[in-house]
């Protein structure tokens, strides 16, 4: 089965859905990324059938993610991406030409350690806010027009110049959308003395099928309904100056997906430690 690269419509990407694994910041530390994605698509997998748009879309992402220890054990996060949406038509007069700019949804966490040992252990908290921009008459949108609760359990250890975690949580979505189980695992191997690689899967599975998908005139191509995908990928990461800043870079492949677009797309990000 051939694979392609696809985006992860939902964050920028996995490492933002389930904040890092369970490790979590020191009180009075913090950590910001600013991290972009281009995505550019014709096509889409819509209710299992892959068809063509006759648009040429463009979703432009910018992301600032962050996180900060508020206590020993708990940590705060905040994720703000700003995009840039546009569809143009293939052929004269077969749809009409528009774009539109906006924040996406903004997302605000929390994470606590449970437990502390060789194999650390967190609960996490992350509500994603309906703060996108939308105009229905473009058939545009900067997000999915709902809100989003997720409630999470994070669990991982290292070893040597390994690490490890797994991530699983339930999304629990309002004005009908469809509720889902997010899961995912992350392995990471220190190849370098700055740098790491690792391998990522990152999962989403729809639970209850809702009346979104078919009632709500401001969904769009990037943010439907019933979004759902299995994805495999790599992420680099090299470190500039240990425990200050570095840049990492990331790109999946789904060979399961619904209700999505089919794309290529890379990620890449710049980060700080305070």
């Amino acid at each position: 089965m051939k694979i392609q690269f696809k985006i992860i419509i939902t964050f920028l990407f996995s490492q933002t859905i389930f904040a890092q694994g369970p490790w979590t910041r020191e009180k009075g530390s913090a950590y910001f990324q600013i991290g972009a994605t281009s995505l550019q698509y014709d096509k889409q997998k819509f209710n299992g059938k892959q068809s063509d748009l006759l648009v040429d879309i463009s979703d432009i992402t910018t992301q600032l993610y962050s996180e900060y220890g508020i206590s020993k054990k708990l940590e705060v996060q905040l994720i703000v991406p700003f995009k840039f949406v546009s569809k143009t038509g293939k052929k004269a007069g077969s749809f009409p030409d528009g774009s539109l700019s906006g924040l996406g949804n903004i997302t605000l966490g929390l994470k606590y350690k449970l437990f502390d040992s060789d194999w650390k252990i967190s609960g996490g908290l992350q509500y994603t806010a309906n703060s996108i921009s939308k105009n229905a008459a473009k058939g545009l949108s900067t997000g999915f027009n709902a809100n989003t609760i997720l409630p999470y359990i994070s669990a991982g250890s290292s070893s040597g110049k390994w690490y490890y975690f797994g991530n699983l949580g339930y999304g629990y979505m309002d004005n009908q959308y469809s509720d889902f189980l997010k899961f995912g695992v992350e392995v990471g191997f220190n190849f370098i003395e700055k740098g790491h690689v690792m391998l990522v899967s990152d999962n989403r599975i729809i639970i209850s099928k809702e009346n979104a998908f078919i009632k709500d005139s401001f969904q769009w191509n990037s943010y439907l309904d019933r979004q759902s995908f299995s994805a495999v990928g790599l992420k680099v990461n090299y470190e500039f100056k240990k425990d200050k800043f570095g840049a990492n870079f990331a790109a999946l492949g789904a060979f399961i997906l619904d209700n999505a677009p089919v794309a290529e797309t890379l990620n890449f990000g710049v980060y700080t430690k305070l």
